[in-house]
């Protein structure tokens, strides 16, 4: 569960006891006792233990709103969301101006799928604390879950004017932007991100595709080759890398790169293609051969790779009636080179 990112339990005043609750006084040291016990038990993860303190500890003081803020916290790790939500709402509604139990209020809600009642708990905390950091990355957070970009980026702005080192609300927003055309207000937020995160993945990644998008190929090349150097398991910087170093004919360098992809992703047939077009230009005429048939064996309906074996059989075996095969598939499945069109027309075919 993505809940409690803070818990912090704050110990009731005595005064606080006595105002909500009519009870004798001799009953506040008591709860007291009984809530610094679910508490230390909570604190080493005894999530059960802490419970039934606190039950006793809301008999003696039911509006008691930090004890009902700790259970609701404790159902939650006990995977007992409706009974965290009942309890939460008891603590705000004993003491309304508890932003804290709003927001794990909104945090059960969000992991329930909830999203409008984890927006309302999340802004009454920002609107008991205008300036309360964690109230607008929780919104933030939701938002773009929900893919509500005016709203995301709305939340995000705020989040940078409390901190503008959130790495995350950098990114939000340069997300947000690029998703919506607008590149050169991206722009900024990123190079910000990567200025204070030089390990950012996410913010490298970004880089590579804004600068793939503005046809600036070398930086395109460095960024997803920070990418790999901080993270060699993802397949996309790989595959993108092979793409920029095929269109600039560093074909030794697109061949490792979508041999990378292939060791992660063995079922990827537009990287069998594209490594089959590699290793024709680097005249490994039997391994290209080879890629292409992986690619037609996950997926016979590639018109891409009946072409390229056409081409393979023609211009590199000297087998015509081979290639022929392949270019009628070709046809079959849509494909439109003209010359290939007239080759079949001319051959009766």
């Amino acid at each position: 569960m993505n809940l409690l990112r803070h818990h912090h339990i704050l110990f009731v005043f005595w005064t606080l006891i006595m105002i909500i609750s009519p009870k004798p006084f001799s009953h506040a040291g008591e709860a007291q006792d009984l809530l610094a016990q679910a508490y230390t038990a909570y604190q080493q993860n005894q999530w059960a233990s802490a419970k039934a303190p606190l039950e006793h500890a809301i008999q003696l003081y039911p509006n008691y709103a930090e004890a009902h803020h700790l259970l609701g916290l404790v159902w939650t790790h006990l995977q007992q969301p409706e009974q965290a939500i009942a309890a939460l709402k008891h603590a705000v509604n004993a003491y309304p101006s508890f932003a804290q139990a709003y927001m794990d209020l909104g945090f059960v809600l969000q992991d329930q799928g909830q999203f409008e009642a984890a927006e309302q708990a999340f802004r009454q905390a920002s609107t008991l604390y205008p300036n309360y950091l964690e109230s607008w990355t929780a919104l933030a957070a939701l938002f773009d879950q929900q893919q509500q970009a005016t709203k995301a980026i709305d939340a995000h702005r705020k989040v940078l004017e409390l901190d503008p080192h959130q790495a995350d609300s950098l990114y939000g927003l340069a997300f947000w932007f690029v998703q919506q055309g607008q590149i050169e207000q991206a722009q900024p937020y990123v190079e910000q991100l990567m200025a204070q995160n030089p390990k950012h993945i996410n913010g490298w990644l970004m880089t590579g595709s804004l600068a793939q998008y503005t046809n600036q190929t070398e930086k395109a090349i460095k960024a997803y080759q920070q990418v790999v150097a901080l993270q060699h398991k993802l397949v996309d910087p790989y595959f993108n890398l092979g793409i920029l170093y095929q269109q600039q004919k560093q074909y030794t360098e697109a061949a490792e790169a979508f041999e990378n992809v292939l060791r992660l992703d063995q079922g990827n047939p537009e990287a069998h293609i594209n490594l089959g077009v590699v290793y024709t230009a680097l005249a490994k005429l039997k391994p290209a051969e080879e890629q292409y048939q992986a690619a037609l064996s996950l997926n016979p309906r590639l018109s891409e790779a009946h072409y390229n074996l056409g081409l393979l059989y023609e211009f590199h075996h000297n087998a015509p009636e081979k290639a022929l095969e392949y270019y009628k598939e070709y046809v079959k499945l849509g494909g439109q080179d003209e010359r290939v069109t007239k080759l079949l027309k001319r051959v009766g075919s």
